[in-house]
């Protein structure tokens, strides 16, 4: 038994450094990804029984990173608001072995083709904004996610929730118990990118 333990950790952890180790201090990565407009709430109560495309989001996602700061930039085609939508963000991310966990700020964004409008930041209590000057009101949202590091190949899933605090409001001491508050409200996505450095 101990024998096969040991032969189990070595399978696992030595493939996992060869696969940390190809990432090294700077990593830019562009893939594939998709996201759903339903909650977690909806998932608990039901509502995703009632089911459409229009409610699945695809797109393109984009990630810089250098040391443990991680920059990621999403775009999708949106169905649903008639557009495009995304979110864009900056985290701390960890690589360990051949995980990388990353937790972070960022704000979402909407641009309707047919009614031409833009904003960004999230809709609880108005918390957003249609020009960037305006930036400082728009509400912040957090954006947590698990990448497995498959060589120069990335497979994750992430989470978006809303967030109250702006730059304006000053809610910082708000924002961890917001996300404990908030969590019902997450938006679930998955991703696939390819490490072109």
């Amino acid at each position: 038994m101990k024998r096969f333990a040991i032969a189990l950790l070595i399978a696992v952890v030595l493939p996992a450094c060869l696969f940390a180790a190809n990432r090294g201090i700077f990593d830019f990565t562009v893939g594939a990804t998709a996201s759903t407009s339903y909650s977690i709430d909806d998932i608990q109560t039901g509502e995703i029984k009632k089911f459409t495309i229009d409610a699945v989001r695809f797109g393109a996602d984009v990630e810089t990173k250098i040391a443990f700061i991680s920059v990621d930039g999403k775009i999708f085609y949106d169905q649903a608001n008639k557009g495009i939508s995304g979110l864009v963000s900056a985290n701390i991310a960890a690589d360990i072995f051949f995980v990388r966990i990353k937790a972070g700020l960022g704000y979402q964004y909407i641009y309707n083709f047919e009614s031409k409008t833009f904003y960004f930041g999230n809709a609880l209590n108005g918390g957003y904004a249609t020009k960037f000057a305006d930036f400082k009101k728009a509400n912040f949202d957090v954006n947590v996610g698990v990448d497995f590091l498959l060589g120069p190949v990335t497979v994750g899933a992430y989470a978006t929730l809303p967030t109250e605090t702006s730059i304006a409001n000053g809610k910082w001491k708000e924002l961890f118990s917001a996300i404990g508050q908030n969590w019902k409200y997450a938006k679930l996505g998955a991703t696939v990118g390819f490490a072109l450095f």
